[in-house]
């Protein structure tokens, strides 16, 4: 298996400067919005201000096509619309750690016909001016990641620290993915696995691309003598996908991995527990019964028939392929 994380782009460039616009080039967003205490966006610059930066989030262009999946929720259209939403705009800054001086120091001056937007510093926090933009790239990059607009709510505001975690294995996922809303997950299936001495247990290769330079790193692990290790998946249901992390750990109980992976919702509903078992048996029957079974690449050919037929049923049902645009599956 193959895995493809471009999120590790190169940090956006800040640059400061005195009395001269900042243009903010936002791709498919456009900021229209006004609080109840300060106006955080306007039609027109404002008449005075102190200070404006340049820098372009148009990675979030680069990103979707690799990590992004295509829903009816988080069209370009319904990500523009929620940025006019003042309350969102308020509860990403809170989360980010602005306060309502931070807030009511920033404007925001959108262009809609060209998708830009020009952000000004008007009073005299710098806090928010600086913070904000990262905690709006964040938000839309989870939107066009699959997640719906509430997620991304929770994401922002309902933060448990791992300590108030009874659930240890949970605590152990939360420490390390501390954006994670608890109270989404629900805990799968569980059980241990037994890595044999000598034998290559795991063969992981990473490629990630740092600076416009791509850099692969891989990872063998061979055990000197037998190891039983435990491991545990959490399931986080949202809209129509639902990630899967699975925590794997150590002969000794340390975490040795999680992994993320994501997959049609209806896996996990009961309501399409049946259906989708019944489907599956018929899958593996035919494809065993024909030969293609096993072969490298069956995944594909058991996807293609697992579709086939739950549409033939009524049941629209996307494949990990299509969910995991990033990763190459054999």
């Amino acid at each position: 298996m193959v895995h493809q994380d471009p999120s590790h782009q190169h940090g956006l460039g800040l640059t400061i400067m005195s009395k001269m616009k900042m243009t903010l080039i936002l791709p498919m967003v456009a900021f229209l919005c006004v609080t109840a205490s300060a106006q955080l966006v306007s039609t027109s610059p404002p008449d005075k201000w102190n200070r404006a930066d340049s820098h372009t989030i148009s990675e979030l262009m680069f990103l979707a096509p690799l990590r992004g999946v295509q829903l009816s929720h988080n069209t370009p259209e319904a990500i523009q619309n929620e940025f006019r939403d003042a309350e969102l705009i308020r509860t990403i800054g809170k989360a980010s750690g602005l306060s309502e001086h931070d807030l009511g120091a920033i404007m925001v001056v959108p262009e809609p016909s060209e998708q830009r937007a020009t952000i000004y510093q008007i009073g005299d926090s710098d806090k928010g001016y600086a913070v904000i933009i990262d905690g709006l790239r964040e938000y839309v990059r989870g939107r066009q990641e699959g997640h719906t607009k509430s997620y991304m709510v929770a994401a922002f505001t309902n933060v448990v620290p791992p300590s108030a975690i009874s659930d240890p294995d949970l605590r152990v996922l939360v420490s390390q993915k501390s954006h994670l809303p608890v109270s989404w997950l629900e805990k799968g299936q569980s059980g241990t696995r037994t890595n044999k001495a000598g034998v290559m247990s795991r063969h992981t290769i990473t490629v990630t691309v740092v600076d416009g330079r791509t850099v692969t790193n891989e990872f063998i692990h061979i055990p000197k003598v037998d190891e039983l290790c435990r491991w545990v998946s959490y399931n986080l249901a949202d809209g129509e996908i639902c990630w899967r992390y699975h925590v794997q750990f150590k002969a000794d109980g340390s975490l040795e991995d999680i992994g993320e992976i994501k997959c049609d919702a209806k896996e996990v509903d009961p309501q399409y527990q049946k259906v989708i078992k019944e489907v599956e048996g018929e899958v593996r029957a035919e494809m065993k019964k024909n030969g293609s079974s096993g072969n490298l690449g069956s995944v594909h050919i058991f996807w293609e028939l697992k579709k086939a037929k739950l549409k033939s049923r009524g049941v629209e049902w996307r494949s990990p392929a299509e969910c995991n645009r990033s990763i190459c599956f054999d």
